[in-house]
């Protein structure tokens, strides 16, 4: 049985990564709590990239310690050398590795480290048992969002990480077949995980008792080319210009202001092709500078605000692990618009939201669905699950099934 459990943040996503890890941090000390073996819980996260006051405060206090670290680079020789100690037969054939140091014993006084995403720079060395929590496989579906060097893919380390991870966790079945069929990792190795839902950030957001007069569209995104914007932007003209559009749009999300072409770009991000052809996108359209409100990242109370205000949410991703902000906006008596694809429909069935769902590799079709969402939304609003029925999807209520996994999954 596990005693010691440390939950690594492996990258600098401040998103959705430092939620997943500060509640799966939770869910293993309730967990085990429940089942009447308390494991101690620390969270890491990578040096000089949080405020460990502001970030981790909430979970700080609630008992569960917060340390820094950063990546060490070692030889294969050392690599080897360290599996051998370990009594572990795994595949080293990259020429380097990286392990986790933070000063005071790098991190080694833990059972086992659960990485909150599989992103990793160069692979794993084997010195602890490990588990990955693998979101998605996005490039299986959009490979253009990994860039090749020397013959090769950005994504090779996450691959060689997960093959050597004692366990892989998903959240949704589909993701599981993709680690599987796609990252060759055996099926024993490869768990689903309890989808939760945590409510409390936009608890009191209250949607508005007219909801007619909900006069825009709100578009949560972010930078990335799976997101789909090109054909998006293309399926909003054919919206206003083609279909007598009536709901303007707020996009909204981190590091969509390098979207607007009225706005500045990091030196990093300047010579970014993809960036580089939506600004030019934008700013050639007069339709779009006419309807689309780039509002940038949103503090939480400002977010849930603007979900109460919209008509609808719109997803028109082209593939990831589902978005909770479909789940986030049912809360607000928001309904959603999404692309279809199998984790949107697991994430609808899960949560017994009713979603529209349309292909987003059709710009035709992406229109054609947004002018029917403006008079149909108030119907799809009458069908969201109650508050009452999201709350059953809470951490809380999956703490005890998620620690009995982590441990089940280690003992194969």
């Amino acid at each position: 049985m596990l005693k010691h459990v440390t939950v690594i943040l492996p990258i600098d996503y401040r998103g959705g990564s430092l939620r997943v890890a500060k509640t799966i941090a939770r869910m293993i000390k309730r967990g085990s709590m429940e089942a009447g073996n308390p494991c101690s819980v620390r969270i890491a996260a990578l040096e000089d990239r949080y405020d460990l006051h502001a970030d981790f405060g909430d979970v700080r206090e609630e008992g569960i310690e917060v340390r820094e670290f950063a990546w060490a680079h070692i030889s294969n020789r050392e690599a080897e050398t360290i599996a051998l100690v370990q009594h572990k037969s795994v595949d080293l054939m990259s020429p380097d590795f990286q392990v986790p140091v933070d000063g005071i014993n790098d991190l080694m006084d833990s059972d086992i480290w659960l990485f909150v995403s599989d992103r990793f720079n160069r692979p794993l060395a084997p010195v602890k048992p490990f588990v990955v929590f693998a979101t998605d496989y996005i490039q299986r579906y959009v490979p253009e969002i990994f860039s090749k060097k020397g013959g090769r893919t950005d994504d090779l380390p996450l691959y060689q990480s997960a093959r050597m991870a004692d366990a892989v966790f998903t959240t949704t079945p589909h993701t599981r077949l993709d680690a599987i069929s796609f990252a060759g990792i055996p099926a024993e190795r490869v768990h689903l995980a309890p989808m939760d839902f945590d409510p409390t950030w936009i608890a009191d957001a209250e949607p508005p008792i007219d909801f007619s007069r909900s006069a825009c569209i709100i578009w949560p995104t972010n930078a990335n080319a799976h997101k789909n914007h090109v054909r998006a932007f293309e399926a909003l003209i054919q919206y206003y210009e083609r279909l007598g559009g009536q709901l303007d749009v707020k996009l909204v999300g981190p590091n969509t202001k390098w979207i607007d072409p009225s706005s500045g770009l990091p030196d990093a991000i300047k010579d970014n092709d993809y960036i580089r052809g939506l600004r030019k996108q934008v700013s050639s359209s007069t339709t779009l500078h006419r309807h689309v409100n780039f509002a940038g990242e949103l503090s939480d109370a400002a977010y849930a605000k603007a979900l109460t205000e919209a008509r609808f949410l719109w997803n028109p991703t082209l593939f990831d692990n589902g978005t909770f902000a479909v789940a986030e906006a049912a809360w607000c008596g928001c309904p959603s618009l999404s692309s279809n694809y199998p984790q949107m429909r697991y994430i609808g069935e899960r949560f017994s939201i009713p979603l529209e769902l349309f292909n987003a590799r059709s710009v035709d079709e992406m229109a054609q669905a947004l002018k029917s969402m403006e008079t149909k939304a108030p119907q799809v609003r009458k069908n969201l699950p109650s508050r009452d029925a999201l709350s059953q999807h809470s951490w809380e209520r999956y703490a005890s099934q998620y620690w009995a996994i982590l441990n089940g999954a280690l003992a194969r």
